[in-house]
This record gives C-alpha cells, structure tokens and sequence, in this order.
C-alpha cells in the first residue's frame, strides 16, 4: 500500500468520524479525558463496515432501558415489586373488577410479553408474597388459575398511582407525536430483531411477534 492510500484512508476515517460527532453528538456517558475518536479509529480500523450510529443507537437504548428501570424501581421496592410483577397485578385487578374467574399462567405470559417460565417465576414470588393464589381450575384440572388476594390489590394500588405520575413527568419533555414516534421506530427495530432472531419472539412487546411460539 503507498503512502498516498493510506493518507486517503487516515482522512476517509477523520471524516467519517466527524460527521458522526456532528450528526449524533458525543455520548452522555463515558470517561469525557478519553477522546471518543480513538475508539472510533480503532473500531473502523478493524471493521470498515461498522455502523457508528447502529452502535450509538443499541448503547443509548441500552442505558435508557437500565435508566428507567432503576427509576421505576424505587416506586415499587417498598412493596416488593418489579414492573412485571405489578402488571400482574394490575391484570388480576382488571379481570377481578370484570368479575372474571382470573387468568391462567398462559394467559399472563401473553399479557407480559415474557416467557411462560419468567411467568411462573414472578407467580412463584407473588405467592409468597401473598399478593396472588394459585388454585386448580375447577372446569380442567391440568391448568392453573390465578387470582388477586386483598394484599395485592392493596399492594396494586399503592405503587401504581406514584409509579405512574413518575413516568408521566419523564415524558412530559416529549409531545404527543414525539411520543408516536418513539413508538414506531422502537416497534421496527424490535421487528427488525425478531427477523434476525426469531426465537426471541417470545420477549417481544407486541403478541404478533410470537404467533410461532405456540
């Protein structure tokens, strides 16, 4: 390789490095003594192909995820609560208030948008908990129903409201077609995944992605 080759390359990664910093600004997090272009240089330096603003985008989503989960947690530890083991209670609830039987393990996995197995290990803490019942079905003896027992209503509506001004006020920054938005571009790129990996359906928000599942 001649000299001019590598100046035109060297100068290919200095540009391509800027138009990234002034398309998508420096990252929120990190060490600010590190200067960010030498990651940059090393990642292009090893894979011409890398897309800076993929990377940026799953290290963001990844950070806000982890931001907003130890932000919900604090309103739900008092009571022992995770997100998805208040949305099980909040499901028991609107079906207790319909005046329905309950729902079955399979039933909430489809409402959660998790495995049955994560299922049946949020039930089993429920439980001891004393927030939920598991009871035989009377009509099939095979399936499981599970209801809401006083406690977790109790527990239910003591998170919720707090819980869910909290959330409220982080998105207050946004409008309501910012928020549309959001939505949009985080159902393609779960769609694009589920493409790629279709056995995570089954971890997917939105229950078409897991009609293979069955």
């Amino acid at each position: 390789m001649n000299e001019n080759s590598g100046n035109d390359e060297g100068r290919d990664l200095e540009e391509r490095i800027a138009r990234h910093m002034e398309e998508f600004g420096h990252p929120a997090f990190g060490d600010n003594r590190m200067p960010k272009s030498l990651m940059f240089k090393s990642l292009m330096s090893y894979h011409p192909e890398v897309d800076l603003g993929a990377l940026r985008i799953v290290r963001e989503v990844g950070f806000t995820h982890a931001l907003l989960m130890v932000s919900v947690e604090e309103h739900l530890r008092p009571a022992g609560l995770s997100w998805s083991k208040l949305f099980i209670l909040l499901w028991l609830r609107a079906m207790q208030d319909a005046g329905e039987k309950g729902l079955n393990p399979s039933e909430l996995s489809g409402h959660l948008a998790v495995t049955r197995n994560t299922v049946s290990t949020l039930l089993g803490g429920l439980e001891h908990q004393g927030y939920v019942t598991r009871e035989l079905a009377t009509e099939d003896k095979r399936r499981f129903v599970i209801r809401l027992t006083p406690a977790g209503r109790d527990a239910a509506e003591r998170c919720s409201a707090p819980l869910f001004r909290h959330v409220h006020t982080l998105f207050s920054l946004m409008d309501h077609e910012q928020c549309v938005l959001l939505v949009g571009l985080l159902t393609q790129l779960q769609q694009a995944i589920i493409r790629d990996r279709p056995e995570l359906a089954a971890r997917s928000t939105y229950p078409m992605f897991r009609r293979g599942e069955e």
